[in-house]
């Protein structure tokens, strides 16, 4: 952290000037929608007279949590069966061997050091939940109860720097039935957690409650962050258009209060675009997918390669070895991906199942974050939950090693298995997550769908317009949107059709006016919208008017353009009005 002295950018620089608002005002700022545990944490850090420097030793702090994290996982779940043979000892020279690699491999983690230098919730988060999962294994045998209640605590304190650790509390019911618990047991045990985390964050839930009326132990930026993953304007990631979209349609900024409201009505907007192009949405979540499991050396964005977050020296020598240290990171995130592959293979081989009641964690981390929004930054707990993996699989090729010297027939044959289960899984991938997201790529071309606003006489703020493909499909979708308007483009058979659909609340039955302002981006051609056509060139603008019988409920139209396959119109200053 000394040798990398980042200077805070975007959220990072947000979570300082909220706790120094909170050290100032001994309250939170207006706008704050976010935990804040690590924002608590750094206003003390300030009322003890600490500065910058101070501050970003608790990433220091907290990634010694995660070594003593991951260090005691990986010995409940595999050196403590182990422990028990004497040759298990002799052959690896050490009590500990699966542990000690693990938490060698954490210690050298070159994206981990790098974002454990930021001042940031990613590594605190995910310590805390790698701490919270140590103190379920380490104390499940002896003391259950005491592991369920401390799985719980350590897990709510995650929670209160990343909502995220919430729900995880549940799983615990994976562990314990792992460990052949009976399901009435578990069911208990995992009731302890739960109530143990819910306890941890309950100032946090009374302060909803006296501020909204409601008791959640979340934040309020679900919604926020949700809507901005499903933007079909920008394919899913962040605008400033998207803010003013919001602004204008519910009047409210992001940020205003009361936050829940605020929130509440994110959700709405993107419950109703998933289930408007549910193809379109699928692909997303694919691409979400891919983007959470970028390249290692994208990790280093945000501590080291974004301009600007280091200067001077530090700058000169990161700029001095950019292609190295990229490569440094990529490759050890390869590493890390194809060995714990293998290792939960074997482990899946082998009926590891404590080892493997890992895997729902990483899948219910990489899940939240492909259905809301994923940075690569966000998987640091589920990458330092394939450390053991890495461990295991790391030791079942130092047996096969081993084996193979000493031609040892009987433990050949008892590693063959795991290794055809192994190399199969690694082989799968690498021909199955390309094609993925191939998939993915084509469901967003395909089923690509606009988002544009339009004014409605009746109604003091503008509403959206849902705009998709008409069937057939095109290969490629002939939409773009914006918040002032949508492009419609002329496909391989020269033509665009699109349907339409007025979003938010039924509209009352009655004849209403549409109007709007097309033009031609190239070319001739003809739009319709709503049964009413127009020429269109690329000389001037022309109004479309069009008359529409509407007998309540949702409304629907159709929009279409004919014209030279990729000649395109902009369809723009959309109003509704009842009709004179």
């Amino acid at each position: 952290m000394l040798a990398v002295p980042t200077v805070p950018v975007s959220d990072f620089a947000m979570y300082r000037e909220s706790a120094n608002y909170l050290s100032e005002f001994r309250h939170l700022d207006p706008g704050f929608i976010y935990m804040p545990g690590f924002v608590a944490l750094l206003a003390l850090v300030k009322d003890a007279g600490g500065d910058l420097l101070a501050q970003k030793l608790l990433g220091v702090l907290f990634g010694g949590i995660g070594a003593a994290g991951v260090f005691g996982l990986t010995w409940a779940l595999l050196d403590r069966r182990a422990a028990a043979a004497d040759e298990s000892r002799r052959r690896w020279l050490c009590p500990c061997p699966y542990a000690a690699v693990a938490t060698a491999l954490y210690a050298l983690w070159p994206a981990g050091i790098a974002m454990a230098s930021v001042v940031g919730t990613d590594v605190p988060a995910a310590a805390l939940i790698l701490a919270a999962l140590a103190l379920l294994a380490v104390l499940a045998p002896r003391r259950p109860w005491t592991a369920a209640v401390a799985f719980g605590v350590a897990l709510g304190l995650a929670a209160w720097i990343r909502a995220v650790a919430l729900p995880l509390t549940v799983l615990s019911l994976g562990v314990w039935l792992a460990r052949r618990q009976p399901l009435r047991r578990a069911l208990l045990l995992t009731g302890a957690s739960v109530l143990a985390t819910l306890a941890v964050l309950a100032p946090w839930g009374v302060r909803h409650l006296r501020q909204s009326g409601a008791l959640y132990f979340t934040d309020d930026h679900g919604g926020i962050t949700a809507l901005i993953g499903a933007n079909p304007d920008s394919e899913g990631t962040y605008t400033r258009a998207l803010n003013r979209m919001f602004n204008d349609v519910t009047g409210r900024s992001v940020l205003a209060e009361p936050h829940r409201e605020t929130d509440q009505l994110a959700y709405g907007m993107v419950r109703e675009w998933w289930r408007y192009e549910p193809g379109y949405a699928l692909g997303l979540a694919v691409m979400k997918t891919e983007r959470f499991f970028d390249p290692e050396d994208r990790l280093f964005y945000w501590p080291i390669f974004r301009p600007g977050v280091l200067v001077g020296r530090a700058a000169q020598r990161v700029a001095a070895h950019h292609d190295a240290l990229a490569a440094a990171g990529y490759g050890f995130g390869i590493a890390v991906l194809g060995l714990s592959l293998f290792g939960t293979a074997v482990a899946a081989a082998g009926r590891r199942w404590p080892l493997l009641a890992l895997l729902p964690f990483q899948a219910a981390l990489t899940g939240t974050y492909t259905l809301f929004f994923a940075e690569p930054r966000y998987r640091l707990p589920v990458e330092m939950l394939a450390l053991p993996f890495v461990a295991y699989a790391l030791g079942e090729v130092a047996r096969f090693g081993r084996a193979v010297a000493r031609r040892d027939r009987r433990a050949l044959a008892r590693s063959w298995a795991g290794w055809i289960a192994g190399l199969a899984t690694i082989v799968l991938w690498l021909a199955a997550w390309p094609r993925v997201v191939e998939a993915g790529q084509g469901l967003r071309t395909r089923h690509r769908w606009a988002a544009a606003e339009v004014s409605l006489a009746t109604e003091p703020r503008p509403r959206l317009l849902l705009w998709r493909s008409a069937p057939p499909l095109a290969p490629v979708s002939p939409l773009a949107g914006a918040p002032e308007g949508v492009h419609l483009r002329a496909t391989g058979d020269g033509t665009a059709r699109a349907q339409v659909l007025l979003a938010g609340r039924p509209l009352p039955a009655g004849t209403y006016e549409l109007t709007a302002r097309v033009t031609g981006q190239r070319g001739r051609g003809r739009a319709r919208l709503a049964g009413s056509e127009v020429e269109v060139s690329t000389e001037q603008p022309v109004e479309i008017r069009a008359r529409l019988t509407h007998s309540g409920g949702a409304l629907r139209f159709d929009a279409a353009f004919a014209a030279t396959p990729g000649d395109e119109i902009w369809i723009d200053r959309l109003r509704l009005s009842p009709a004179s």
